[in-house]
């Protein structure tokens, strides 16, 4: 040996540090969790504060997710943002650096793709909450019905709807940014994927309807969070829903495991 010094790679415990570091150091984190936060409050306190309570009672009474989601599908897609923003960054030049010091790179993916699924959990429950007190405190002062927020029904939409849908629509656009080295282009995708199918099921039949949009990776959140109603084309029984989305995941995710080792850096 005499006097050579034994050096190891940098275990996943290192590199998932190493990744929450640079993640906190990322200017558009903080400030894109703040302002998904404020975006989600604001929209539907607004909502509440200018509108007809009436007219807002009625759209409650009719469908109890009305108010308190009506802000979710632009906080979910502005989180994917974030975390494509936070894969994409390594084909920006920060990967020269960063598959230097982890030169296993899935290992650095892996820690990516976790803090993108708890900060996907965290943030979109934060704001779910904060939404719902918001919304419901308003209505609440103006002499309007507020929700029952004893409804399990309703604590489990509140709980898994929006926190469910950034960490799996996070997680999906995180794999994309991997694939087509872009944080825009990895959004584009993932919004397809969710979106166009039911977009074009008016046009393609019933048997098209009732089959294809309730295994798209939204539609199996609906499910899990209790917001689709049973019957519907857009429900699963929550095992399948389940099933549904730890195969998107699951998918996106090796897929972008298999092409980071043959990738460039830049």
């Amino acid at each position: 040996m005499n006097g050579a010094q034994s050096t190891t790679a940098p275990g996943f415990a290192a590199t998932f540090v190493s990744e929450w570091r640079k993640m906190r150091a990322l200017r558009s984190t903080p400030i894109g969790v703040a302002l998904i936060v404020l975006v989600s409050v604001g929209v539907g306190g607004f909502m509440t504060v200018i509108g007809d309570s009436s007219a807002i009672a009625d759209a409650q009474a009719e469908s109890e997710f009305s108010v308190i989601f009506y802000s979710s599908g632009l906080v979910t897609w502005a989180y994917a943002y974030l975390a494509a923003s936070f894969v994409a960054a390594e084909f920006q030049g920060l990967g020269e650096s960063t598959f230097v010091a982890t030169a296993r790179r899935n290992r650095v993916l892996a820690a990516k793709l976790v803090l993108v699924a708890a900060g996907g959990l965290i943030v979109g429950l934060l704001a779910s909450v904060m939404t719902v007190a918001a919304t419901q405190g308003v209505l609440a002062l103006r002499g309007s019905g507020p929700l029952d927020l004893t409804d399990p029904g309703l604590v489990r939409a509140i709980a898994l709807l929006v926190a469910v849908s950034m960490a799996v629509q996070g997680l999906l656009a995180a794999g994309f940014a991997v694939l087509v080295r872009s944080a825009v282009g990895a959004v584009v995708v993932t919004g397809l994927i969710s979106l166009l199918p039911v977009s074009l099921a008016p046009f393609l039949g019933d048997g098209y309807a009732a089959s294809v949009p309730r295994w798209l990776p939204g539609a199996a959140v609906e499910s899990l969070a209790g917001v689709a109603a049973p019957g519907s084309h857009g429900y699963l029984d929550w095992p399948l829903a389940l099933a549904c989305v730890t195969a998107w995941v699951a998918a996106v995710g090796t897929a972008a495991a298999l092409r980071l080792p043959r990738m460039d850096s830049r």
